[in-house]
């Protein structure tokens, strides 16, 4: 008879591999004079480090961990975390080669882990011994709290000269100057880990491409559950849990920006929207964007409750039209500035109102929708090997409420990945309860 028991819990045997594209990080430091990049919010502070426990995401504290990314290769980089997260970095470690703990000796956790580490009481597990050598290794540099450690921990990493160093939270960056006695020349660096990140990596591309594979799943699930005589809400639901089913998460309360029917061009509250019962001839929005592991998938489809008018199926047609010649002509160096021109000049052709069309190229990654700068909202940017880019096309109509399609695209030096497997054919769901 075959073992139906389920897999017992495996510790890692490979070094992780960093999230962090290092050489353009390296680049970027160069280019803003940095000695150092610290990493304290949720998003960077991961992207730097792959630190992200439930005690981070989930906001115990104001602030329990930092990475630090030394311009010099010859100074390796470090995660400051809390000693509550050490059994986390058995089973989740970082690949930051400085490891800086600190630890509260109050707290329970301290005791339970003086307890089974260093008095060795308690049954012994696989756990038990990597935790132990971790807790001896982290021991000579533990300090009673995050800023503390991270004090201790940057002035490892930093010239004895004064240094420029550049924060992702400037609260932070004011303490470590302050602590610093003005050494540390402070640099608001948001947008400098922004456009590091604008290049994915390929340990990137693998949790986007699973990332979007997930939404794969969850978009057709809400499309199946759109039912004439239904709420939408029941859609939404279909999603949401879909999602979680998954492995991954919904983005913020319903994880669909979308409408049906005439007020589905608006911007609606989720109570509002979801309230509405579904009728033959709706036609529906799916935005639909979820996470896996803080990478983001977005993808946009229109579906139909019942047959497909003859206006719709032209609408739809122009905004595929639109959407293929813009992306036609996606490649590294051009700007995104004249893919959207390539866009309009399609829906001019057709006579549609360009005023009532969403046209925005974004990039995709940690965030959503990602900008090195928000000028590059208007001005856009220039296209390189390694982004992965959406095109919202949304178009607006008075009567049916809206047309929206997007994918999520990878560019290489080769040609585009398209990251999502999904037809960008109408979506003909249920026309009876």
């Amino acid at each position: 008879m075959a073992d139906t028991r389920p897999a017992e819990p495996q510790l890692p045997v490979t070094p992780p591999v960093p999230l962090v594209n290092l050489p353009r990080a390296r680049a970027v430091m160069r280019e803003q004079a940095l000695d150092a990049l610290v990493a304290t919010t949720h998003k960077n502070l991961y992207y730097l480090s792959g630190h992200m426990p439930d005690s981070v995401l989930g906001d115990f504290q104001d602030l329990t961990a930092a990475a630090i990314l030394p311009a010099q290769q010859s100074i390796a980089p470090a995660l400051v975390a809390s000693d509550y997260d050490l059994a986390f970095l058995v089973t989740h470690p970082t690949w930051m080669p400085r490891l800086r703990m600190d630890g509260a000796k109050e707290r329970s956790s301290a005791s339970f882990l003086l307890e089974v580490l260093s008095r060795g009481i308690g049954i012994e597990t696989a756990l038990r011994e990597p935790l132990r050598a971790l807790y001896r290794d982290t021991r000579a540099a533990v300090r009673p709290d995050v800023l503390t450690a991270l004090e201790h921990a940057l002035a490892e990493s930093l010239p004895e000269a004064r240094a420029r160093v550049g924060f992702d939270d400037l609260r932070v960056g004011l303490e470590m100057q302050r602590r610093f006695s003005g050494r540390i020349e402070l640099v608001d660096a948001l947008h400098h880990f922004r456009k590091v990140r604008m290049v994915k990596t390929g340990a990137e591309l693998a949790l986007l491409r699973k990332a979007a594979a997930i939404n794969d799943v969850a978009v057709m699930e809400a499309a199946a559950a759109a039912t004439a005589g239904q709420p939408m809400s029941a859609m939404v639901d279909a999603y949401r849990l879909a999602m979680v089913r998954q492995g991954g998460a919904f983005m913020g309360q319903r994880g669909m920006l979308f409408g049906a029917g005439p007020d589905g061009g608006f911007v609606l509250d989720n109570a509002y929207a979801e309230a509405k019962v579904l009728e033959v001839g709706d036609v529906i929005v799916f935005d639909c964007i979820g996470k896996y592991r803080l990478y983001h998938a977005d993808i946009a489809r229109t579906g139909i409750v019942g047959e497909e008018s003859a206006r719709l199926s032209r609408l739809h047609g122009v905004v595929r039209e639109a959407l293929q010649a813009s992306e036609a002509k996606l490649r590294p160096g051009v700007n995104t500035e004249e893919l959207k021109a390539i866009a309009a000049d399609v829906l001019d052709r057709h006579r549609l109102d360009r005023n009532l069309t969403t046209l925005a190229w974004h990039n995709v990654g940690l965030d959503v929708v990602e900008y090195a700068h928000p000028s590059e909202r208007s001005q856009g940017w220039i296209v390189e090997p390694g982004m992965v880019m959406n095109f919202e096309l949304f178009h607006r109509d008075p009567d049916l409420g809206g047309v929206h399609l997007e994918d999520s695209v990878h560019v290489t030096d080769d040609g585009l990945e398209y990251l999502s497997n999904l037809p960008r054919e109408l979506l003909v769901t249920g026309a009876r309860a």
